[in-house]
């Protein structure tokens, strides 16, 4: 019995290791197997928990109709255990993101709502930070800033409270990240550059790449367009690497903005055309119908739409054709040779 409790205990944390590595694949088969020795063993609530463990890989993942389908198994496990515990509102915040991450964000209140409430009754303040946060996401998905910036403010007061580092970094990169879509971007980029070493120091992959992006994205503002094209390539470069497609589609969308605006069109036409694949790749998932719904992935899903049509780069620059040329050459010529007639 104490082996069998030891081996899911060795094997959740084994999973967690590797989500927290970037190694995301690895991390789900992980998950799976803890799951399994759970429902081997007739525990619910440990099961549960791994299944909603395993909507969070799913969301980095970018596959939101997963995540939103294993967190809610989890959120009903726990409904019918009647649990009031850390994990209750932890499940209950999560599932909230997870639609707010799907293109859901309404539907997602009265969950930031309920755990808010248990994490404030249980005196959790990295509960409470984390609830905060993930309702300002639902609000920034939604291109509400200014809610969004209210929560996260009170988020990162709550985190400060904590020992969580974890979640005062990402305290912190959400308000960098609504600052810079605030039209603020330079009171953005020194606390984003510290982000990604604290978050590399951390070894926290994802948080990292997300400080990366929304850096390259302020100096895309302040129209350092060769430094911002650097930082993406690199971001590129690890993103795809780790399978994390809607970050992916993010930065393939800015990369693209950045060389169009250096005058590279035709190179950054590839790019805005990876955007709209992965896009459209998420949304056709089961569950990620409303992706589009989300403001942020809808104005890059348009935008990439719009400049990756050859048409538009020919619009903005109309070179008069060589044959064109010497067709008005020739009718200039013939005008010349009619104006000379005596009629």
């Amino acid at each position: 019995m104490g082996t069998r409790i030891c081996l899911r205990a060795i094997t959740t944390n084994l999973a967690e290791t590797s989500t927290k590595l970037g190694q995301f694949d690895k991390a789900l088969e992980q998950y799976l197997q803890a799951l399994n020795l759970y429902r081997t063993a007739d525990d619910k609530r440990g099961a549960a928990i791994e299944s909603y463990s395993m909507g969070t890989v799913f969301e980095y993942q970018g596959r939101y109709g997963a995540a939103v389908s294993s967190k809610q198994d989890a959120l009903k496990t726990f409904r019918d255990l009647q649990d009031r515990s850390f994990w209750m509102a932890e499940i209950l915040s999560g599932y909230g993101h997870a639609l707010a991450q799907a293109g859901r964000g309404e539907e997602a209140q009265q969950n930031f709502d309920e755990a808010l409430s248990l994490a404030r009754e249980l005196q959790n303040q990295s509960l409470i930070a984390q609830t905060l946060n993930f309702e300002g996401d639902s609000f920034f998905y939604r291109g509400e800033f200014q809610s969004a910036h209210h929560l996260y403010d009170q988020a990162l007061q709550a985190a400060s409270h904590s020992t969580d580092q974890h979640l005062v970094l990402l305290s912190k990169l959400s308000l960098s990240k609504v600052a810079v879509k605030e039209g603020n971007p330079r009171s953005a980029v020194a606390a984003l550059k510290s982000l990604v070493q604290e978050a590399d120091a951390l070894g926290l992959k994802y948080v990292s790449l997300q400080a990366s992006l929304y850096l390259a994205e302020a100096q895309l503002d302040m129209k350092n367009h060769s430094r911002a094209r650097q930082d993406l390539e690199r971001t590129l470069a690890k993103s795809d690497k780790l399978g994390l497609r809607a970050l992916t589609a993010e930065t393939e969308y800015l990369l693209g903005t950045a060389l169009r605006l250096t005058g590279s069109a035709n190179e950054a036409e590839a790019h805005y055309k990876e955007s709209v694949r992965l896009l459209d790749e998420i949304r056709k998932e089961a569950g990620g119908e409303k992706l589009l719904r989300r403001s942020d992935l809808n104005s890059i899903y348009n935008e990439s739409t719009r400049w990756s049509t050859p048409s538009r780069h020919e619009s903005q620059v109309r070179p008069t054709p060589p044959l064109q040329k010497l067709t008005r050459s020739l009718q200039g010529k013939r005008h010349e040779r009619g104006g000379n007639r005596v009629v």
